[in-house]
């Protein structure tokens, strides 16, 4: 018989020895995951740094910076208020401390012309454009990749270390995040905080505490500071409070639900009120000190006395009645001239943007303009930008994880239920919005995209049949495949379910493909083939003179266009090319003779030369 004492022992040894083996395994896996985060970000910001050191500003981009710089320095939030500052405060910060030269007494600053004191700034004040650019669009990058990070946080906590990694791998490789994810603009700030704030959400519906709520509201208020449309958080969060307690919890749900929801919409409003106060360092004003407010009730008075008031639209002669001082609706003429606000420019600017999207914004679609948009631009938009791997991944994805709840195979976490609905919200919200310039507004839409993936992925590595993984791998390689082949024009990319590139202004323009952003390399083309100089038309803000090139006016549809008349080489950005005026409605008879980075159209005239016609 054994010895009592030596089988304990013996089995204290084998204990050891498989806890030892098992923690090795982990210490060798945890590296492992780190290598391949650390690795997937690094072929990101390369990708990244690499392309943006080959484009100028775009059109954003300048005006976003120098506003940034100004509240620095100044304290003063005049700039650009249709956007929150935190994004600007955050490109600016590495320009300020390389000490660029500015001009505060500039007319374009005293009046508040963000368009000319930005121009100014880059490239008529000693400084060096480009690298004023590299310098803010740096942090642009790390917030990139604070998204990574937050995507497989997300994807781990959905399925595990896989679909955490295979989410990230898929985001990192997209061409559209590649494209913005650098640029001085808020919309990969406010998908970041939009993923944030319902991850460390449902970490608070998981385990409910005071520490989790502050983190909430924190991190919600951060988010409110990147962009307007960040406010859509604030309904969605109530309702996924009050849903997640009723449908998870097993007592009193109704009270606890409604509990819920209170002290989650209480946190949120403390945590904007709270962040916007700081992030506008303190800013306190009143209307009366604002000249757009001030201009806004002399335009009332002129429009009252001269009459006019039964020739305005509704809404205006509504807005004309509630803020009269002599009449019931007084409390509000007082609040909007008299009352100091704490974080001033906040609320201007939330105003100023519900504003632009009741009126509008002339739009590019399918060669039709608008100035109301269309309902479907965004789901069309999402087709024709959305490589054709990831939307054939995300079918597969799909039926196979539909059809595995179905059997009962597969439990989804909660948390895949919460970003999904999410996100598909989101996108149901932007078939309202009146201002339809890029898929870069419904960025948030591919958070519950790449959870998908990175979630069907995870299972199909664990319990997937082998033509599965091998039909899946495929796919992601050639997912990676077309996004190294649209390097370093990541902006202008299309899926090639609609020809790619060189079709992509068919459907859609501006900020889908052309922003100004390829002068540099048109400059490159000119230098290459010995051409002097251009007639052009250029949809941009950076200063060509600054970058070197020696440009025409361009005939228009008024001015004589047989190619005798023109007799140079034209280059025009295609977003004018296609403007809604026609003034170019010439040159759309030829087939370029180049593209430019799939943004600028380049034709030879020269000497009596014709480019090809079209069919």
């Amino acid at each position: 018989m054994t010895n009592p004492k030596t089988a304990a022992r013996t089995a204290q040894r084998s204990f050891e020895r498989q806890s030892g083996v098992s923690a090795w395994r982990n210490h060798v896996l945890r590296r492992w995951r780190l290598i391949a985060i650390v690795g997937l970000l690094g072929i990101m910001a390369t990708l990244q740094i690499t392309s943006m050191r080959q484009e100028v500003q775009t059109i954003d981009e300048g005006v976003h910076l120098t506003a940034g710089v100004s509240y620095w320095q100044k304290r003063d939030f005049r700039l650009n208020e249709e956007h929150p500052p935190l994004i600007k405060l955050l490109a600016a910060l590495p320009v300020i401390i390389s000490r660029p030269h500015i001009n505060y007494d500039s007319p374009s600053w005293i009046n508040g012309d963000q368009w000319a004191f930005a121009r100014e700034f880059l490239y008529k004040s000693g400084n060096n454009a480009d690298h004023l650019l590299f310098l803010g669009r740096l942090p642009m990058v790390v917030l990139s990749l604070g998204l990574g990070l937050v995507l497989y946080l997300w994807g781990r906590k959905l399925a595990g270390d896989w679909a955490g990694l295979l989410t990230l791998g898929w985001y990192a490789f997209d061409p559209n995040f590649l494209g913005h994810g650098h640029y001085i603009t808020t919309d990969v700030g406010v998908t970041l905080g939009y993923a944030l704030t319902l991850y460390v959400l449902v970490r608070l519906l998981e385990h409910w505490t005071w520490k989790r709520l502050l983190i909430f509201g924190l991190v919600f208020g951060l988010a409110q500071m990147t962009k307007f449309s960040a406010a859509f958080l604030l309904p969605l969060c109530v309702l996924i409070a009050a849903a997640w307690t009723t449908w998870y919890t097993e007592r009193r749900r109704g009270w606890t639900a409604v509990r819920h929801g209170i002290q989650v919409l209480g946190l949120a409003l403390a945590g904007l009120f709270i962040v916007a106060f700081v992030t506008y360092m303190g800013q306190v004003k009143a209307g009366r000190d604002d000249a757009w407010v001030q201009s806004l009730l002399r335009e009332r008075t002129a429009v009252l006395a001269e009459g006019r008031l039964g020739q305005q639209p509704k809404i205006t002669q509504r807005l004309i009645a509630w803020f009269n001082p002599d009449t019931a609706f007084h409390p509000l003429y007082t609040l909007a001239n008299d009352v100091s606000i704490p974080a001033w420019s906040y609320v201007k600017g939330f105003i100023v943007v519900v504003n632009h999207d009741y009126w509008g914004h002339l739009a590019y679609l399918n060669g039709q303009y608008s100035n109301f948009g269309w309902w479907w631009y965004f789901p069309f938009a999402l087709l024709v930008k959305t490589p054709f791997a990831t939307l054939l991944a995300l079918l597969l994805a799909t039926v196979a994880l539909t059809r595995a709840v179905q059997k009962f195979q597969l439990r989804l976490h909660p948390g895949f239920i919460v970003i999904s609905s999410a996100s598909l919200a989101y996108l149901a919200w932007s078939l309202t919005s009146n201002i339809n310039l890029g898929i870069r507004h419904i960025f948030p839409v591919y958070l519950a995209l790449f959870l998908t993936l990175g979630v069907f992925g995870a299972q199909v590595i664990a319990r997937g049949r082998k033509p599965l993984r091998w039909l899946l791998g495929g796919i992601g390689a050639l997912y990676i495949l077309t996004s190294l082949l649209a390097f370093p024009t990541y902006t202008a990319y299309f899926s090639e379910i609609v020809g790619g590139a060189s079709n992509g202004p068919q459907y859609l323009v501006d900020s889908n493909n052309d922003w100004g952003q390829d002068v540099k390399r048109l400059n490159t083309f000119l230098t290459t083939h010995n051409i002097p100089y251009v007639c052009m038309s250029y949809f941009g803000q950076a200063d060509l003179t600054y970058y070197g090139i020696d440009f025409r006016y361009l005939q228009t549809k008024v001015d004589p266009h047989t190619p005798a008349d023109v007799n140079c080489v034209v280059a025009i950005s295609v977003t004018s090319l296609l403007s809604q005026d026609g003034a170019y409605w010439w040159l759309k008879q030829y087939i370029p003779d180049a593209k430019i980075g799939g943004t600028i159209y380049v034709y030879d005239f020269r000497n009596g030369k014709i480019p090809k016609i079209a069919n």
